[in-house]
């Protein structure tokens, strides 16, 4: 059976190829729209040299299978891909720090839960819960109604970005509260980890990337067709 630092090793491979792929890609990709995927692929690059610095036993935590690494890469690519998901409705500055903030406590509140256990680990294990479940109202709610003033094919991405990542963190939420409850043994644990946090972390930048000419850069994008002139209304009702 391959070890825990064997399973990172593997993450660490699978997301440095996916790196030097997006990478590539990007070439391909407007200049007025990169400012979109730089991020995700921030994360993705980021996320391989921490796999990587696990898979060597760098800074682990003691007493879990935790390693600083690990959280570190958490706390990155969760605050970076809600931010973006939100940033693809226009949202305001402060929705924007808002999106960066609560998946941000959850990542602290879910370690600290992991390493502290007992009452302290069920209040950071609400928390983690509670702050997905705000995202989620946020999400359905408040940026779903503003967003009405997004381009349509703009406002299509928003809305499919924030279903997959409120799907695949929801998976990883339950596989986390599973994992603290001891349901799997360490190396179900470490696999479905990894896996989760690959499809996660992967899947967005690729699915961003796809449908990337669906973001709008310029104001005549944002504003959508102009109105008619009264001259041109005038030689349209002469030509009919």
């Amino acid at each position: 059976m391959i070890s825990n630092a064997g399973i990172y090793g593997v993450a660490a491979a699978a997301s440095a190829v996916a790196f030097l792929v997006f990478l590539g890609w990007l070439s391909r990709v407007p200049a007025s729209r990169r400012r979109y995927c730089y991020p995700v692929v921030a994360v993705v690059g980021f996320s391989a040299a921490m796999s990587a610095l696990t898979s060597m036993g760098v800074a682990p935590v003691a007493g879990t299978q935790l390693t600083v690494p690990n959280i570190l890469d958490d706390f990155v690519a969760y605050t970076v891909l809600w931010t973006v998901a939100v940033a693809l409705a226009n949202e305001s500055r402060r929705m924007l720090a808002v999106a960066a903030v609560v998946p941000a406590v959850q990542v602290l509140a879910f370690n600290v839960a992991a390493i502290v256990g007992g009452v302290v680990g069920l209040v950071g294990l609400t928390v983690v819960v509670l702050g997905h479940g705000l995202i989620a109202y946020l999400l359905l709610g408040p940026i779903w109604r503003r967003a009405v003033a997004v381009p349509d094919r703009q406002r299509l991405l928003h809305w499919k970005s924030r279903n997959l990542l409120l799907f695949l963190i929801g998976m990883l939420i339950v596989y986390a509260l599973l994992s603290v409850a001891a349901v799997f043994d360490s190396f179900v644990v470490t696999v479905l980890r990894v896996y989760i946090g690959l499809l996660i972390r992967v899947g967005f930048a690729g699915f961003l990337f796809a449908n990337v000419g669906a973001i709008a850069v310029d104001r005549t994008e944002l504003a959508g067709p102009a109105p008619l002139s009264a001259s041109d209304e005038a030689s349209t009702s002469g030509g009919d």
